[in-house]
């Protein structure tokens, strides 16, 4: 007889040169994460890009415990590890002991969630940019709190703000513009996207999942 048939599969490790991850760490404040990118995996470590705060580099230090998350498909992927060792722009980690994996039921082409991503915009006819944050963020496209309506079928130009991403620019059309009470002052837009390309679609994508999934892991610990 064969014990441990039917054992789940234990979740393996899958890092790439140029892949995206991101970085926990633990501060006296609580919680900071930032994105960075897997340099290099060797046997017993992994090389991350040092992670920028702002224009610096973030001041790790060796012996630094952080929590290290990416995504997979529509999985979000998380390990503890501790650096080694500090470069200049350079850091070496501790490949993990275990795997933590939590698929999401959302995917690529199916999500929506609460997200503020910081936008700029503006009607294809005008030079005048605005300022705006997502209330919304799903495949479809974005719902954004706005000064004034904007009427339907205006087209935009769109700047996604994505933290340590390249910005992100497609062009919306407006699908709906409601006044928001008590006073009416400002309104709620409903922007959907028209030509987002692939890869712009997956960086939304993987955003939207590590912050809804950071935003789990506060709310289990407060």
């Amino acid at each position: 007889m064969v014990f441990g048939f039917f054992k789940k599969k234990k979740p393996s490790l899958k890092l790439d040169p140029k892949q995206e991850v991101e970085v926990e760490f633990t501060t006296p404040e609580g919680k900071e994460s930032y994105f960075t990118t897997v340099l290099e995996l060797e046997k017993k470590r992994f090389t991350l890009r040092t992670p920028q705060k702002g224009t610096k580099p973030y001041p790790c230090s060796i012996g630094d415990d952080v929590m290290v998350v990416y995504v997979d498909g529509s999985t979000v992927v998380s390990f503890k590890s501790k650096i080694m060792e500090v470069r200049e722009k350079e850091v070496d980690l501790t490949l993990p002991a275990d795997i933590a994996e939590d698929r999401s039921s959302f995917t690529e082409n199916d999500f929506c969630l609460d997200i503020p991503i910081p936008i700029e915009y503006r009607a294809i006819s005008t030079a005048h940019l605005q300022t705006a944050t997502t209330t919304e963020l799903s495949f479809r496209g974005i719902k954004v709190i706005t000064n004034l309506p904007i009427p339907r079928e205006t087209v935009l130009h769109l700047e996604l703000d994505i933290p340590d991403s390249p910005t992100i620019k497609a062009k919306g059309r407006v699908i709906g513009s409601t006044k928001l009470p008590p006073e009416n002052r400002k309104s709620l837009t409903e922007i959907e996207f028209e030509d987002m390309g692939p890869k712009e679609k997956e960086s939304v994508f993987r955003y939207a999942l590590l912050y809804n999934q950071r935003r789990n892991r506060k709310q289990a610990m407060a």
